[in-house]
């Protein structure tokens, strides 16, 4: 597995702590010599190509770097820790999980009930006071979650794939790109990349960068779940190449978005997997930012989304990264 794809798993980032993530990035495009910004949302910028002021000839990808995760809102007398969820994911899924703190501290999720709300959930530190709990964290602290990264097949099983997987993307093709900059200037485009905050916190970070790039064209790269685990009745399939969302809770896709991506899946030989979801993506919200923008989202598909071990096919994030530089060498 890629040591880069590695880091970005391991790091810390939930919403609005995004920090470990971001210093990731900021070392691979270091090393890369590639120029990059940091806006007041914290959001990491890259722009390539050519220097344009029209908007018509402007495109940016989006990726999040935040995780899901949990913070800490009450600390009872026994150092049980009460918390509020960082994102929208089925609780049920994180019960007996491991989390850890940004400092280090790691915690048991635990619940007593079998049908659990958040209101049911709490952390075990291993104390047995508040006293000892708040040598450890304290109230207003944040947590992800904490798994082990295996190779399974061509498969990789490990917390945070959404959305590293996207992150590792647009690393990727911004190292490919740094290698070819003079036949990148003459396309007479500026791509902008998007490392974006707090797509847990209703997308705040792609939305900021919506006004600070203003462009004609969007691409959001992100993780969605697949619909090929053992009760799964959906054609959205690990193994099968990148999802091209078509409809969501908030988006229906732009036709030239649509037009676009689709030419460059047929460059890349593969067919899209369509994707009809009743949950959102950062689509949604940047679609409607600024005076509009022409919006599509690529999905690589995840199974078990939002837990220690979702897991992705590495073939199908090697086909997303084809079909995004096909996008841009159109």
């Amino acid at each position: 597995m890629d040591i880069l794809l590695e880091k970005l798993i391991k790091a810390f980032g939930t919403s609005s702590h995004e920090e470990g993530v971001r210093n990731v990035i900021f070392d691979k495009l270091n090393e890369l010599d590639v120029n990059y910004e940091i806006d007041k949302m914290d959001n990491v910028i890259v722009k390539m190509g050519a220097k344009v002021q029209c908007e018509e000839d402007k495109l940016m990808f989006v990726s999040h770097m935040d995780t899901i995760g949990l913070i800490a809102t009450v600390i009872d007398d026994k150092g049980f820790v009460k918390v509020g969820n960082l994102g929208d994911f089925k609780i049920n899924n994180i019960i007996d999980s491991l989390v850890v703190f940004e400092n280090g501290t790691i915690g048991r999720v635990c619940s007593d009930k079998k049908s659990s709300e958040i209101d049911d959930v709490y952390i075990d530190l291993g104390v047995n006071s508040r006293e000892e709990a708040l040598k450890k964290i304290k109230e207003g602290d944040v947590a992800v979650l904490k798994g082990e990264i295996v190779k399974i097949g061509d498969n990789i099983s490990a917390p945070a794939l959404d959305n590293r997987v996207g992150c590792y993307m647009l690393l990727k093709i911004i190292e490919g790109l740094s290698k070819d900059r003079e036949k990148l200037g003459e396309l007479n485009k500026e791509f902008s990349f998007v490392f974006s905050t707090q797509n847990m916190l209703d997308g705040r970070g792609a939305r900021a960068a919506a006004y600070s790039v203003n462009p004609m064209y969007c691409i959001i790269v992100d993780a969605e779940e697949s619909s090929d685990n053992l009760e799964g009745k959906g054609r959205f399939k690990l193994g099968n190449g990148v999802g091209l969302h078509v409809f969501d809770r908030n988006l229906i896709i732009h036709h030239e978005a649509k037009e676009m991506l689709e030419n460059a899946c047929k460059k890349a030989n593969i067919e899209p997997q369509y994707v009809f979801s009743e949950k959102g993506t950062d689509g949604g919200r940047i679609h409607r930012e600024t005076n509009g923008i022409k919006t599509g989202v690529l999905s690589v598909p995840v199974r078990y989304k939002s837990s220690i071990a979702e897991m992705v096919n590495i073939k199908d994030i090697e086909k997303g990264i084809e079909v995004l530089c096909n996008v841009i060498f159109n």
